[in-house]
């Protein structure tokens, strides 16, 4: 149930709806199902509906727009919970809203930046587009990001699935461009030149690594070749000393010659392992690495391939089945089927919220039912012989709807009624009814320029003063005057 509470800019209450389901148009018309009589408000500004539970809002193409918790939407939003809605100089409150709806299974998932400087991006909806339009989920300002660059979705099964969206800049998913790719844990994933690490709720955390930079030659290249630097003399402590002066002969010669013996045998040792840990890093690790990445790719490419063949059959057949229901509403709608065509267009709507054909037709179709209501009461007032409520009813059936034409038969036969009735009270001598038979025949706009003149004539003789009546004198005034 969703409560909607209306205040005007001084903060009154203006007025109060409870709704589960429907749609509701909102401007200045009074046509409208929720009437905002202000100058700042459009004749049809907006419509707010429900789907399965949730409450979406529309723009309208209004001049002054709609503002959603002080920011200006465009296009069909999904409500969240305490939503403030300014309309012109109205705020609307909507109680009882859902959040957007949750990811279908327990997989909660970010997107986290790379270089730090910005918060995790949650993906708790069922489809997030990414892209450097307004109109994104993710809006990410950089021009390497096309306008609608990714799509990321979660199936029904938990699995999270990215998908370029043909940018011009491609997606990578650990440094390969992809198409449509599945999302692991630790995942690296990049938009153009901006990168993030796809984390899993839950998971073990994992540093934030740095994919897009070449990784620096390890310090500790000498040891994984096997060699150990050569321990200095001092590492012996005062052992050495005594043990060494031992074994010295009388007389002590200069150690000159075995101090550089040992600097030469150290210089080259070094050297060797520079020169293999620079071979190492140039050559043989990157030979493994694609090696590594070649035998991953053979595996995973029948598996990448079944999935994408699996997501465009799933594709083809929800677009094979919107069509359909397209074409059932239309055959109902021709058919003034309006319930029929309703539930087919709602069916639409609910596999494609984003599109507009669905949405245009139902806010065809609620008008189209009020006019038929209208039509319905106009007949039964024709009927009671009411003819004034008849006439105002057919007369608020708008031109656009299939009943208009019903609708000027009927004030055209009601017209003809009226002035027969008129001509009858006249014959009877009942101006006062023949003045206001004509008078309501004139107003269906179908009268006869017969009776236009019947009625002027009638209105003439109306405001003609009486004639005067002659005064008789008596035989006394007679006889004087003689």
């Amino acid at each position: 149930m969703f409560t909607l509470i209306i205040e005007d800019k001084y903060g009154a209450i203006v007025d109060e709806y409870s709704f589960e389901d429907g749609e509701f148009v909102i401007g200045r018309s009074q046509s409208c199902d929720i009437v905002l009589a202000a100058d700042n408000v459009s004749r049809r500004h907006a419509r707010l509906f429900t789907v399965e539970g949730r409450c979406y809002i529309e723009d309208l193409n209004a001049a002054n727009g709609i503002w959603l918790n002080g920011k200006r939407i465009y296009n069909v939003t999904e409500l969240p919970r305490s939503a403030q809605v300014r309309i012109g100089d109205f705020y609307l409150h909507i109680e009882g809203a859902a959040f957007a709806r949750p990811m279908g299974s327990s997989t909660y998932a970010h997107l986290v930046p790379v270089h730090g400087g910005a918060e995790a991006f949650e993906l708790n909806r069922a489809t997030t587009l990414i892209g450097r339009g307004k109109d994104c989920t993710l809006v990410i300002n950089d021009p390497s990001v096309s306008r609608i660059h990714t799509k990321i979705t979660q199936d029904d099964d938990g699995r999270v699935v990215v998908e370029d969206l043909r940018s011009s800049n491609g997606t990578y998913v650990n440094e390969r461009r992809i198409d449509v790719q599945d999302l692991r844990h630790g995942d690296r994933v990049r938009f153009g030149t901006v990168g993030f690490v796809f984390q899993v709720e839950g998971e073990t955390e994992a540093p934030v690594p740095e994919p897009w930079q070449e990784p620096a030659p390890s310090p500790h290249a000498a040891s994984a070749s096997g060699f150990r630097p050569a321990a200095p003399i001092s590492s012996y402590g005062d052992a050495f000393p005594d043990y060494y002066e031992q074994q010295q002969p009388p007389e002590r010669s200069s150690m000159l010659p075995q101090v550089a013996a040992v600097a030469v045998i150290v210089l080259a040792i070094t050297g060797l392992v520079v020169i293999v840990g620079f071979a190492y890093d140039r050559w043989i690790s990157p030979a493994i690495s694609a090696s590594e990445a070649q035998r991953d790719e053979g595996e995973g490419a029948a598996d990448m391939k079944a999935k994408a063949a699996a997501l465009e059959a799933k594709r083809a057949k929800r677009l094979k089945e919107y069509d359909e229901l397209l074409e059932k509403g239309r055959e109902a709608m021709n058919g003034r089927q309006w319930d029929k065509a309703e539930r087919a267009y709602k069916e639409a709507r609910r596999l494609d919220p984003t599109e507009s054909k669905p949405t245009k037709a139902l806010n065809r179709i609620t008008a189209e039912k009020k006019a038929g209501a209208r039509f319905v009461k106009a007949e039964a007032a024709f009927a009671a012989k009411t003819y004034g409520e008849a006439i105002r009813q057919h007369q608020l059936i708008p031109k656009e709807s299939v009943y208009r034409a019903d609708a000027d038969a009927a004030l055209k036969a009601i017209a003809g009624v009226l002035e027969l009735d008129g001509d009858t009270a006249c014959k009877a001598g009942d101006t006062k009814l023949c003045k206001e038979r004509y008078s309501l025949a004139l107003s269906t706009r179908f009268a006869s320029q017969a009776l236009e003149d019947k009625y002027a004539d009638l209105l003439k003789k109306a405001a003609a003063p009486p004639p005067k009546k002659k005064r008789r004198r008596g035989r006394r005034g007679r006889r004087r005057g003689r």
